[in-house]
């Protein structure tokens, strides 16, 4: 046993100067154990496609606009540990990245530059888009699309300037931003579990849902009737929504503070806070939440722990 434990150690031992030595001769960068990634093209008619199914291992994705024709461009990298598959069965195009082992369950990627597949789409194609990323960002920008469902394990999501009918994102560690973003009188649901969520100009939106384990919320110059978040720990703020755009607006969090500035609501606002503040500056009268009111509005605030203020523009 001993000798078997002096031999791994040495073998060990030799593996990290080889390292070492290759990486001097490469002018100090680490050398890539899949020496060459092969740079390749699919094209296809955006007329022959209504899904766009994604399931990557480890390389970011792009979607966004293209201006230059009525295809679906994809240009990707494959290589020896990463291999990219594109399929097109129907009308379903199917992206997948394997991972080659070599009969050894080692991740040389972490040696290597991360990929990226871009995917170009005609604004006026509306397809369905699922997403299922386990290590890399989502990135959608200058698109229309029908339904998107976005997986994405660890990494970033980023929307910027779309049109979705209906949305679903779920993440496990990483950050979701969504700026100009037009739903047509729809849900849009977010689960996270780490991460900040920051959403900015999104209208067109009947019910927003978030719920959030640990990460801020911040939520800005949207139009959406009815709002929901759940937060475990993290600070919730909303800024600048149109009066009479919210119906409802529900805020929960476990530990986190409350903050509410230049809106209201035509029903209700509820806030609760476990442990934390709770600020509310309303752009209405306090006499519309009154029973002395014709238009009757409730509004409801509960801190354990922390202080409630609440603030009216005309009192």
């Amino acid at each position: 046993m001993n000798k078997f434990i002096k031999i791994a150690f040495s073998l060990i031992i030799t593996g990290i100067i080889l390292i070492g030595f290759a990486t001097y001769l490469n002018n100090g960068n680490i050398p890539r154990f899949s020496a060459n990634y092969e740079k390749k093209n699919y094209t296809i008619s955006a007329d022959n496609i209504k899904n766009l199914d994604l399931n990557i291992l480890d390389s970011n994705i792009s979607l966004e606009e293209n201006t230059s024709s009525g295809n679906i461009e994809i240009e990707y990298y494959t290589g020896i540990e990463r291999e990219i598959l594109i399929t097109h069965t129907d009308k379903k195009l199917s992206i997948k990245e394997n991972k080659n082992t070599f009969g050894v369950d080692i991740d040389f990627s972490i040696f290597s530059k991360k990929q990226e597949i871009k995917i170009k789409i005609p604004k006026s194609s509306s397809i369905d888009v699922h997403s299922l990323n386990k290590i890399g960002d989502l990135i959608i920008k200058d698109l229309n699309i029908k339904h998107l469902t976005a997986n994405s394990k660890i990494g970033n999501v980023y929307l910027t300037n779309v049109s979705i009918s209906d949305t679903e994102i779920k993440l496990s560690t990483g950050d979701l931003k969504i700026d100009n973003f037009k739903g047509e009188n729809n849900s849009l649901k977010i689960n996270n579990a780490t991460g900040n969520i920051k959403l900015n100009n999104i209208s067109g939106i009947s019910n927003l849902n978030i719920d959030n384990n640990t990460g801020d919320i911040d939520l800005s110059s949207s139009i959406i009737k009815n709002i929901n978040i759940s937060n475990k720990l993290g600070n919730i703020t909303l800024n600048n929504l149109p009066n009479e755009s919210t119906d409802n607006i529900s805020l929960e969090t476990n530990t986190g503070d409350i903050s509410l500035f230049n809106l209201t609501a035509n029903n209700s606002i509820s806030l609760k806070s476990t442990t934390g503040n709770i600020l509310a500056e309303l752009n209405d009268n306090e006499s519309n939440f009154t029973n002395n009111s014709n238009k009757k509005k409730t509004l409801f605030t509960s801190s354990s722990t922390g202080t409630v203020t609440v603030k009216f523009s005309n009192k």
